[in-house]
């Protein structure tokens, strides 16, 4: 905590950042705000010696770049005000949906997301709720995708994950499934017109058009219908490209987990990062060269998002998550690929 908030405390010369120390009036001694004991303190000669005396009501205490505390009396001062709230953890629903919509017998779960600035923030944002963008593969799929975003007010279009692959010549699905299924406008997918897939729900046919990735639209995501169970660290080969989640994501993170990546011979595998929300104090994702003995190429903890990753001599990649609790946290989503 003592790291994370000297990261965060402006230059002396633009003031400082309070910290929620107050004056018990009956015990006259020091306490959090939340009424939580002073059970840390930085090393001796970093903070002022009356914090370990009798206090005084009406002074606010603050924190310096270089991590030694303070009070600054009672006066007028300039201050970064920063504040601290308790996540409250998701809870898993009995049907596997989770506040997705179910379109029943088909094993997956919609919902429509609210606009995004870009194609890739709408993955995003799928990605935060476990999901992806959606692939479509039949007309009742696609007239339920149309009317759950009509009935959000997504009247205007949503992105869908096709994408102009490498080849720039046919599209995809993002997931890697197959595009057995296609309902475009008639005359697209359109040279120039961009790299995107978008599905028009103004009408009721739901039709498709490449559009500019940058378009911002909602994003309809998917995912498949969950077993309610116990989160389960399972060991599957997961194929590039592919959605990969810690056990319970994004409503348990307390499974650790470890994700052996394979790539070609001759190839080094890169992962992305799409998501980590972990406890910065205890909750920790190592990533090795190779699956035993390899380096550790890095290791992450806190919040991030879209951070990528390369083996320097192997095809296999480790990703260990080890969480120490993994309280009011979702834990990690990635995808990894050969390069």
């Amino acid at each position: 905590h003592q790291n994370y908030w000297m990261a965060r405390a402006p230059p002396t010369s633009k003031g400082f950042l309070i910290i929620g120390l107050e004056c018990n009036s009956t015990t006259k001694k020091w306490q959090w705000v939340d009424g939580s004991e002073v059970n840390y303190k930085p090393r001796p000669g970093m903070y002022h010696t009356d914090l370990d005396g009798d206090c005084h009501t009406g002074v606010s205490w603050d924190v310096h770049p270089d991590g030694y505390w303070s009070y600054g009396g009672s006066g007028p001062i300039s201050a970064h005000l920063c504040c601290t709230y308790q996540l409250n953890q998701p809870i898993q629903s009995g049907d596997g949906c989770d506040g997705f919509a179910d379109d029943e017998d088909d094993g997956v779960c919609y919902i429509v997301g609210d606009i995004a600035s870009t194609w890739q923030d709408a993955e995003m944002s799928c990605t935060n709720v476990g999901a992806q963008l959606a692939s479509i593969h039949n007309t009742k799929e696609n007239a339920f995708i149309r009317r759950l975003a009509v009935s959000t007010g997504s009247v205007n279009g949503v992105f869908i994950g096709g994408f102009l692959r490498n080849d720039e010549i046919t599209f995809g699905w993002m997931d890697g499934s197959v595009m057995d299924y296609e309902n475009y406008y008639p005359g697209f997918p359109k040279k120039n017109f961009g790299d995107c897939l978008a599905m028009d729900t103004s009408a009721s046919a739901g039709q498709w058009m490449n559009m500019d990735c940058t378009s911002k639209l909602p994003a309809a995501c998917i995912r498949p219908q969950q077993t309610v169970s116990e989160p389960e660290c399972t060991g599957e080969d997961f194929k590039e490209g592919a959605l990969i989640t810690s056990p319970g994501f994004p409503f348990s993170a307390s499974t650790p987990c470890d994700y052996f990546l394979a790539v070609d011979d001759g190839k080094k595998v890169e992962v992305e990062i799409l998501l980590l929300e972990a406890n910065s104090c205890c909750d920790s994702v190592f990533i090795y060269d190779g699956f035993l003995g390899g380096n550790v190429i890095a290791t992450l903890t806190g919040d991030i998002t879209n951070a990528n990753y390369t083996t320097k001599t192997s095809n296999i990649m480790r990703v260990s998550y080890q969480p120490k609790g993994g309280v009011n946290v979702k834990g990690l989503a990635m995808k990894f690929h050969s390069v």
